[in-house]
């Protein structure tokens, strides 16, 4: 191939319309504006197609991956893909994890059907199916609890934030101590405002791990 033909063919693939030179110099010009447009369709569509080839590749690996990942995934039923090995962690600890189960709520009570500014907080707490009411304080008494234990203030708390900061240090403090001790001595105890404050400060940072 001669170093003309070579540099005119070697990156292009011609098109079987290609005119030579010579041909479409002798083109009237709206043939000459037709054929630019055909070369430039032809190589806008070839462009294109192997973007559409690289796009459909990429897909058909997603879908082998798609398909291997959810084989990997599998069912509680299959006790080799990644379901199943956790369905059978669990069971093998069920038991202990049947003995951090419970759930619990704070709610407020009016004693003084006027006076709905200063609240009593209350905190149910159900588990083994049993429950115990915890009487907890006033807002003002909850707020210095949380200041010495927190190191900040909350005096632009509301009753709702307030709610959740006592659930938040209520779940930690159950856990911690059902898991030394049990559940038959923690219904037996008040775990009053007091007592979470001398827990949190006697755990200094550590209660939230629980």
């Amino acid at each position: 191939m001669s170093r003309l033909l070579k540099y005119r063919c070697e990156s292009e693939d011609f098109f079987k319309d290609y005119l030579p030179d010579e041909f479409f110099i002798n083109l009237s010009e709206d043939q000459r504006i037709s054929f630019r447009k055909l070369r430039e369709n032809h190589m806008l569509l070839k462009k294109k197609n192997k973007e559409l080839a690289v796009l459909k590749k990429e897909i058909q690996e997603k879908r082998n991956r798609l398909k291997k990942l959810t084989t990997e995934i599998g069912s509680k039923n299959q006790s080799n893909s990644y379901h199943g090995k956790l369905h059978s962690s669990i069971q093998s600890l069920d038991s202990l994890s049947k003995l951090f189960e419970f759930s619990l709520s704070v709610g407020l009570r009016y004693h003084n059907a006027s006076n709905k500014k200063s609240p009593k907080f209350y905190l149910r707490l159900n588990a083994n199916d049993n429950f115990k009411n915890i009487y907890i304080g006033r807002p003002s008494d909850i707020k210095d609890s949380l200041f010495k234990i927190r190191q900040f203030s909350f005096d632009n708390y509301n009753n709702e934030d307030l709610k959740l900061e006592l659930r938040s240090l209520y779940t930690v403090y159950t856990r911690y101590f059902v898991w030394k001790n049990n559940w038959e001595i923690f219904f037996s105890k008040k775990h009053s405002l007091k007592d979470l404050e001398n827990w949190c400060l006697s755990m200094s940072n550590e209660f939230l791990r629980w």
